[in-house]
């Protein structure tokens, strides 16, 4: 019993080390947030070098190599496989210019993903999100190796559980004031906790169109703020823990079991 109770134990240790020791681009957790109805930028005070693309100085229309993401003499990063629309009821901050689509049937090209591929490490993202629907998917990559996804089904059930849900529903700028009803306009914070990011992909399930503009990032933040929607742990450093509980709980159990054994004997 002893023999079994210190294997446990040391394969406990080691799955615990595992843990520790698991790559830190799988380790960092992501907070998702939204601002309240009607908010269409990021709260560039809670930012740290943040840099804001409004994709008005874009040209209209798909392309394929897409484009750079220039600030000044600055590179932000660069878009691949791109859709700009002029503003309508579906998108474009303000009620003018232009905004970002991800849209299988206006591209004309079988666009189902947009990438945009960032010059350094960030650790914020946010974007408005507009003519919301529940087939847009947000993924964000690391050194090539995924550390978040979401489909944004997860912000469609918050919102319709809200007390207020009707004042995120259709395009709330003067020029398509009420117009397309049907579906929610909010701005998203993605919050990247302890980690950080360098590519994310805009990926549009089914027919229907992935309208966003005002994308921000930001190499840090000072606090996470909005309305909590969701909260995620990569599933790898998840999986560690249960095993390390496991191994943890089984050890314990069967030091229980010595002790009640020994008190039967002196009983």
């Amino acid at each position: 019993m002893k023999s079994l109770l210190i294997k446990s134990a040391i394969a406990s240790g080691v799955v615990l080390s595992l843990a520790t020791v698991t790559c830190p681009v799988m380790a960092a957790s992501f907070s998702v947030t939204i601002e309240n109805a009607g908010a269409q930028n990021a709260n560039l005070s809670n930012l740290v070098n943040a840099h804001v693309e409004t994709f008005d100085g874009e040209t209209q229309g798909y392309s394929a190599t897409g484009f750079q993401w220039n600030e000044g003499s600055k590179n932000i990063g660069s878009y691949q496989n791109t859709l700009v629309v002029n503003a309508d009821q579906y998108g474009g901050a303000g009620g003018k210019d232009k905004y970002f689509d991800v849209d299988t049937n206006r591209s004309g090209n079988g666009q189902k993903v947009s990438t945009l591929n960032l010059q350094t490490p960030q650790s914020y993202f946010g974007l408005w999100w507009s003519a919301g629907d529940a087939n847009n998917v947000m993924t964000f990559l690391s050194q090539g190796q995924t550390v978040f996804s979401m489909t944004t089904a997860d912000v469609v059930s918050y919102i319709a559980n809200l007390p207020n849900k009707d004042s995120y529903y259709g395009n709330p700028n003067s020029t398509f004031k009420n117009q397309n009803t049907g579906e929610p306009y909010a701005f998203i914070n993605f919050y990247d906790v302890g980690g950080t990011f360098d590519q994310i992909q805009f990926t549009n399930v089914g027919g229907s169109g992935f309208e966003s503009d005002n994308h921000t990032v930001a190499t840090g933040y000072k606090s996470i703020t909005g309305d909590v929607v969701t909260q995620a742990v990569p599933e790898s450093s998840s999986v560690l823990g249960v095993f390390a509980i496991g191994f943890v709980g089984a050890a314990s159990v069967m030091t229980r079991r010595v002790k009640k054994k020994s008190v039967l004997q002196l009983s």
